[in-house]
């Protein structure tokens, strides 16, 4: 269903309609005794944006009160419908046993490539341990393991990216039939209060490790495009909105960046763009130059 057939399913036919735009008193203005005129939810059906102009936090609300489950008993991502056969459990023990023995090796074997995570990109061991970074010694390559985006306690694994050892882009690849998604940096926690959506892994890896060295990576929920910064404005609605009081967006200040920035607020206005004014490209950049100081 569309959203304007869920919106008149859910709150009735609109009150006003003018041109494009569809009108309807936001439920959650009405409860604040607010929205006398009944006009507040507002949704534009060429734009396809809804949004409350009085309250950006009921968007998100209405949003996921929208939200219907493609299931009988709970609801299941579109990924695990499409992608059935990378959540079977042999699939999934496939994954978590290559994860595990490349995140030992990184930590065990390869000291050197360790140590260039380290001085080239401010990545420590505990982050590694933690965040299950990996190196597979026959192809000699990262390992980034993609995480499933969910706020439930249960991970499933989908796939890889490759990175060469040197960090080049040259190279880079993810795991075939790696499906596009939002891929988690790490899990969802009962303290998490935002999401963060960054525009790559190691952005992404730096991240955490500097909310985890104030003692605060357990408040955020930090996600990032599968197949890059382009696939993001589509995959944004994979969110679960009801689960965080704050939405950042924290992707490149380039054209790319830029373009999949102005659809995302467009349709999704709760989101706050965070752009650096220091001249670095990215977080992981301002990490080391900004932040710790190695510029």
């Amino acid at each position: 269903m569309q959203k304007l057939e869920l919106l008149t399913a859910k709150y009735g036919q609109p009150e006003k309609k003018v041109g494009n735009q569809y009108y309807w008193q936001c439920p959650y203005c009405k409860e604040n005794g607010k929205d006398n005129h009944k006009d507040n939810l507002q949704y534009n059906s060429v734009k396809d944006v809804l949004s409350c102009f009085a309250d950006k936090s009921h968007t998100s609300k209405i949003l996921q009160d929208l939200k219907i489950c493609k299931t009988t008993i709970g609801c299941t991502s579109p990924l695990q419908i499409d992608y059935k056969n990378l959540f079977t459990p042999e699939k999934q023990n496939e994954y978590k046993t290559y994860l595990k023995r490349c995140n030992q090796e990184l930590l065990t074997i390869f000291y050197n490539s360790l140590k260039d995570l380290k001085n080239t990109r401010g990545i420590e061991q505990e982050t590694v341990k933690r965040l299950k970074i990996g190196v597979d010694k026959n192809k000699l390559t990262w390992v980034f393991p993609t995480f499933e985006y969910t706020s439930e306690k249960d991970r499933n694994i989908i796939g890889f990216e490759y990175r060469p050892l040197d960090f080049s882009k040259q190279g880079l690849h993810r795991e075939k039939g790696t499906p596009t998604g939002l891929a988690m940096i790490n899990a969802y926690k009962q303290e998490t209060e935002a999401i963060v959506v960054v525009e790559g892994y190691l952005d992404g890896y730096a991240l955490w490790q500097h909310l985890n060295e104030k003692g605060q990576s357990n408040y955020y929920h930090i996600v990032t495009p599968s197949n890059g910064v382009s696939a993001l404005p589509k995959i944004i609605s994979h969110i679960d909105f009801s689960k965080y009081k704050k939405f950042y967006l924290f992707i490149d200040n380039d054209d790319a960046g830029n373009f999949a920035a102005s659809e995302i607020l467009e349709q999704y206005p709760m989101f706050e763009r965070i752009i650096l004014n220091c001249g670095c490209k990215d977080f992981n950049e301002h990490y080391l130059k900004c932040i710790k100081g190695n510029g």
